[in-house]
């Protein structure tokens, strides 16, 4: 009998929080969130527009879910944007492994590593790079990532970009979040290296460079064209400063079919595709200021100015150069950007699509958007 008590009030106890410790060692941990943001934008080259005044209309609504267990890691983008900018895609979604806390294993539509990234921008409209796939882009594939005090790397091999179809040999899909090649063109086997240096005692300094290297499928000729990029970035904080800057090359040679062009080379995001010069270089420099603010629920004010310059190896077509001069309002949870965008032979910020990156057109000159971008984030 005293055996009987000594079980029942010494190990039982034991025994059950040992279970109970057991569940809560195995429950995963979900969180849910996401953003509604509304966009009104007035632009110069649309006289129609202007006379209204600008549009005022919803942009996107986002899910994102980010799941953890022990070591594994979920993590899911969902956008729901207006019928203008394409539609309903997956920005990402990837499981990860963490083999210890700085380092990592990725697999699904994972970010393709290059440059001074997530972003390479301050404003709502990222930089020039984001518009031929250089920035915030996802791909399918595999990565390894290390972060340390000093040193980051990042290692990615993706077999293609979103494939929507899973045909033998269809084009991609125009519904995706960031550019890939499109038309008779498709990404495949691409390779990204990415490392970065940081240093710095009264400011954050970080210097790498990426080097990019894959195939593309042609669908008319069957054969595998080379794809080769490179990139030099900086990036600096200072107290309230900010400075994103970054060099790069990049040289699409695709297999076309015979008498077709291959000094272009067609890229899609949002729903619409547009041609892009197959070779060319681009240069990028931003600055931010930020200054805190107690007004009602606005807790900062972030000033900033993103310029970039796309020098295309064909000596007669036009460069293209944009410039964003804006402001990001934080009152979280509203995130308030108000950017006065200037575009010179960019298909977003003037009247030319179709070909604005490849030899543009020497009678358009700079245009001017003006946008303010209401986000909602939960």
């Amino acid at each position: 009998m005293k055996f009987f008590w000594f079980i029942l009030l010494v190990v039982l106890p034991f025994v059950s929080l040992s279970a109970q410790e057991e569940r809560v060692e195995k429950k995963m941990q979900v969180d849910i969130g996401g953003a509604l943001r509304f966009n009104y934008n007035n632009s110069t080259w649309k006289p129609n527009q202007q006379k209204r005044g600008g549009d005022f209309g919803f942009e996107t609504f986002r899910i994102n879910v980010d799941a953890s267990y022990k070591d594994l890691e979920l993590h899911i983008d969902q956008r729901f944007y207006a019928s203008g900018f394409g539609g309903t895609f997956l920005k990402y979604g990837w499981f990860q492994y963490n083999l210890n806390e700085k380092s990592h294993l990725k697999l699904g539509l994972i970010p393709a590593y290059f440059g001074a990234q997530q972003f390479n921008s301050h404003s709502w409209f990222f930089q020039l790079p984001f518009y031929l796939g250089f920035e915030d882009d996802h791909d399918m594939g595999i990565s390894y990532d290390y972060d340390s005090e000093k040193w980051q790397l990042d290692i990615g091999f993706y077999k293609n970009a979103e494939e929507l179809s899973f045909s033998d040999n269809a084009p991609v899909s125009d519904a995706r979040y960031s550019y890939d090649f499109s038309g008779r063109n498709k990404e495949i086997n691409q390779l990204n290296a990415r490392f970065n240096y940081k240093f710095g005692k009264t400011g954050k300094h970080k210097i790498g460079g990426t080097l990019q290297y894959g195939g593309i499928w042609n669908i008319d000729t069957r054969e595998v064209g080379k794809q080769f990029a490179a990139a030099a970035h900086y990036e600096m904080t200072y107290k309230n400063w900010g400075i994103k800057t970054q060099a790069m090359t990049y040289n699409n040679q695709p297999e076309n079919a015979q008498g077709e062009r291959r000094d272009i080379i067609q890229m899609t995001a949002y729903g619409f595709p547009y041609n892009t010069a197959a070779k060319a270089s681009i240069y990028t420099f931003g600055v931010s200021y930020s200054i805190p603010v107690k007004w009602g629920p606005i807790t900062s004010i972030q000033l900033y100015n993103d310029y970039a310059y796309m020098d295309k190896a064909v000596t007669d077509w036009e460069p293209t150069q944009m410039n964003i001069l804006g402001a990001l309002i934080s009152a979280n949870p509203v995130y308030i950007y108000i950017d006065y965008a200037r575009g010179k032979h960019q298909p977003w910020l003037g009247p030319q699509w179709t070909n604005a990156l490849v030899e543009g057109d020497t009678n358009n000159g700079w245009e001017t958007r003006f946008n303010i971008n209401f986000g909602y984030y939960y």
